[in-house]
């Protein structure tokens, strides 16, 4: 009986043990498509390390030291290579870049088109009054002199 016991202790603990793995193993794919899950590393680039891929996976980071150190070397080898986290960081930073452009270009147009409505209306009101001395003077000159 005490040998049978031994034995389930030992399934569950290589159950555990392949759990763990699986789960640091997504966490590491998850990381690398830039697709991460965690409220911390959601939505933003991360650098792939240990402390992160446990932090992505929910675990602690003393099974990847401990049981698990062929991931480490997977997560060194992910850590080498350019994620899809920094690509999208990079397009982040130029589409900001842009945006900013952008923005600064329709300020500008608005205090154009600003400024031409104003040069408009001065050059109609000169044109109105320009209109009116004419016709006071055509009058002026249409009358005959007593």
């Amino acid at each position: 009986m005490a040998e049978e016991a031994s034995n389930t202790r030992r399934r569950q603990a290589t159950r555990q043990a392949e759990n763990t793995a699986r789960a640091y193993r997504a966490a590491l794919n998850r990381l690398v498509e830039g697709k991460a899950t965690h409220p911390s590393l959601a939505g933003r680039p991360v650098r792939i390390t240990p402390a992160v891929v446990a932090r992505e996976a929910r675990r602690s980071r003393n099974p990847l030291y401990t049981t698990h150190r062929d991931i480490l070397d997977e997560i060194a080898v992910a850590a080498g290579q350019p994620s899809l986290g920094a690509d999208l960081a990079a397009v982040v930073a130029r589409l900001k870049g842009e945006n900013a452009e952008l923005r600064t270009a329709v300020r500008r147009h608005v205090e154009e088109k600003r400024l031409l409505a104003s040069e408009n209306l001065l050059l109609l009101h000169r044109g109105l009054t320009a209109e009116e001395k004419l016709q006071s003077t055509s009058h002026v000159a249409a009358r005959p002199r007593r």
